[in-house]
């Protein structure tokens, strides 16, 4: 990630990354310092989603500490869901990353693969691509994680470790080296920590969870990117306990299970929605067991939501 910058009458023309968002200010990584910076608000309001942590943006000085936004360059890549309070505004969680990995924990909280379906569909339609983290696998009673198996059959890369112990962190810096990366995942899986391993010197702010609710407190409250050296660079996400899907359409939706595009050329329909037609190809397969049961109920509940969200 190039951090150089080109100045013409004073202007920042290339090279600030948001490392951070606020009310009406952002942080900016510029030649390697950060930069407090004024988001003025005709910006934001004619941006198609707010700014975002890893957006590359032109800016320029108002004094010795401080810049103003002038404009947010288009964006490679974009990790997005609805907002909560408005499910018809986007809001962007990080822009401009090359992996987005999920992580999950073994217990406290228990993994969940429906959150893992969200997020790889989020992945997928943004552009970029998803990995898997599990943390806490000192915990592990079965180390074979059969629920995984179906994301594993899928090429997706699956790294295990524990903070506690440091096992799978060498593999998990190697996953991420040289590459912008978001760290998502349910409250409490342990996103903080990872870091904290993956550099000590960052020292993030971490919270045990919840004994009888088995949740996880929200250490981090909105979305920081962090230099790790490299050319590596991690953003740590709030956690989350729920994740809609953003502009999801039914032909989206089947493009998101690639598991399904052979056997859907074998169902008698074309337009085939794989949920209520005779002769699915896919359905057939899925009471073989040739396609993971799981990932096939996952389909079906997302497809009810999308439905009804229209």
């Amino acid at each position: 990630m190039n951090r150089g910058a080109f100045y013409t009458d004073g202007k920042m023309t290339e090279g600030a990354i948001v490392i951070a968002v606020s009310s009406a200010r952002c942080r900016l990584f510029l030649d390697g310092k950060e930069i407090d910076c004024i988001v003025p608000s005709e910006i934001a309001r004619r941006q198609r989603s707010s700014l975002a942590v890893g957006d590359r943006v032109i800016a320029e000085p108002v004094d010795d500490k401080v810049w103003r936004l002038i404009t947010v360059l288009p964006r490679r890549t974009v990790l997005s869901r609805p907002d909560p309070l408005n499910p018809r505004v986007e809001r962007l969680i990080a822009a401009n990353i090359d992996l987005v990995i999920n992580v999950v924990s073994i217990k406290a909280p228990p993994l969940r693969p429906r959150l893992i379906d969200r997020f790889l569909i989020a992945t997928q339609r943004g552009g970029a691509q998803p990995a898997i983290c599990v943390n806490k696998i000192d915990l592990a009673e079965n180390r074979e994680l059969p629920e995984l198996q179906p994301y594993e059959q899928l090429g997706i890369p699956i790294v295990v470790c524990s903070t506690r112990t440091a096992e799978g962190i060498d593999a998990l810096r190697t996953l991420i080296e040289g590459k912008t990366c978001a760290l998502v995942g349910h409250s409490g899986v342990g996103k903080s920590s990872i870091l904290n391993a993956l550099d000590a010197r960052l020292q993030l702010a971490t919270a045990d969870v919840h004994k009888k609710r088995g949740t996880g407190r929200h250490t981090t409250s909105a979305s920081t990117l962090f230099d790790l050296g490299n050319e590596t660079y991690v953003i740590d996400t709030p956690g989350i306990r729920e994740f809609g899907l953003w502009d999801i359409t039914p032909e989206s939706l089947r493009q998101a299970f690639p598991e399904f595009e052979e056997a859907a050329e074998w169902c008698r329909f074309n337009d085939c929605t794989h949920l209520h037609e005779p002769d699915c190809e896919v359905k057939k397969r899925v009471e073989r067991g040739e396609i993971s049961p799981a990932r096939y109920d996952a389909y079906l509940r997302l497809a009810t939501e999308s439905e009804r969200s229209r």
